[in-house]
């Protein structure tokens, strides 16, 4: 068996498209010194027992079935970066239909989905870069018999370069319409005129059309209603619709922005949107679980018991509305877990 650290250099290897030299006559592979290796992130400011008992919460809301999210938005995130990015590694992945007209096109690392209409596919972000939108989010289009051409909007859930980065090529390419929300134009128009940070190699989409909180949008015989959300970013947009998996129909819930902020404002925010989205989507009836990374709705692990899916088996994507409730709970209170581990609350 390999050991833990093997696995990770492994997993890199394997990202990078290679794998890690074969060991000569025996001898374990080169490592670092044990000193060098990634440590769990510190909050030398914590509030110890305001941390206590909010995974307390957390885990009582979770239960057993999301136990999984739970220890991933309040423990891993924060604390075990390196094993997050080990797994969220950028990576091929099958496409998938999800449910009657709707396919995942995305990546390991991050998502897009395409929602077929009769007027043609709206698509919900596009992936890490041009590159990416031209091998990977193309082909898979393709793969599962639409065509690219057939795009006539895309919505960018929030203003960061692993969900826009393809929006410009195919906007040039295919004439496809992209939104966003008008704050996240502004960051998104910024970025343009004077690339910085973590998405200064990612050109944005040219600046097209706003969505604003509460408006809709309407393509043949779809129609989504856009929230703003702000907290992941000041802009995400988030987005109810319904969809129907073999004819039964349901409603999604889209939080364009799981996750907080890297900021105690931004994370007050989210909170704030939680709580508001749990009223939407509670009033909008929503049993389906949607995100835009795979890692926040076990999308790797849904899409692959899709692809062998016998009749009668349930769709994992349809969680309830009593579980979708609690997942948005969780969330919620992985936010307060992170303002303690700074020391602050609400």
């Amino acid at each position: 068996m390999r050991r833990p650290i093997e696995l990770l250099a492994l997993l890199a290897a394997l990202a990078a498209g290679g794998a890690p030299a074969a060991a000569q006559d025996g001898a374990p592979h080169p490592r670092r010194a044990a000193a060098a290796y990634p440590r769990p992130t510190e909050f030398p400011n914590e509030d110890r027992a305001a941390v206590a008992a909010s995974l307390a919460r957390a885990r009582a809301i979770a239960g057993p079935d999301l136990f999984p999210d739970f220890v991933h938005r309040c423990i891993m995130s924060p604390r075990y970066r390196t094993r997050v990015a080990g797994i969220q590694y950028d990576g091929w992945v099958a496409p998938t239909r999800l449910f009657d007209r709707l396919y995942s096109v995305g990546q390991n690392a991050v998502s897009a989905h395409a929602l077929v209409t009769s007027g043609g596919i709206v698509l919900f972000d596009t992936l890490n870069s041009e590159d990416e939108a031209r091998t990977i989010l193309v082909p898979n289009l393709q793969a599962l018999g639409l065509d690219p051409r057939d795009i006539k909007y895309i919505v960018v859930t929030h203003a960061h370069g692993d969900h826009y980065g393809g929006a410009r090529y195919l906007q040039k390419t295919y004439g496809a319409r992209v939104i966003s929300s008008a704050i996240d134009w502004a960051a998104m128009d910024h970025l343009r005129e004077a690339p910085s940070g973590p998405f200064a190699d990612i050109p944005p989409p040219d600046h097209d059309m706003t969505m604003a909180d509460g408006q809709s949008l309407t393509l043949g015989d779809a129609t989504i209603r856009f929230y703003v959300t702000p907290g992941h970013t000041p802009g995400v947009l988030s987005m109810i619709f319904k969809v129907t998996d073999q004819g039964v129909p349901h409603t999604v819930g889209y939080f364009g922005g799981t996750g907080g902020g890297g900021s105690p404002d931004s994370l007050r925010a989210q909170i704030r949107s939680l709580q508001r989205w749990r009223d939407l989507t509670h009033a909008a009836g929503v049993d389906v679980l949607i995100a835009n990374h795979p890692l926040h709705d076990r999308g790797i692990e849904n899409n692959e018991l899709l692809r062998y899916r016998r009749p009668g088996d349930p769709n994992p994507y349809v969680v309830g509305p009593d579980r979708y409730q609690r997942y948005m709970q969780v969330q919620e209170e992985c936010a307060r877990t992170a303002l303690a581990y700074q020391g602050l609350r609400e």
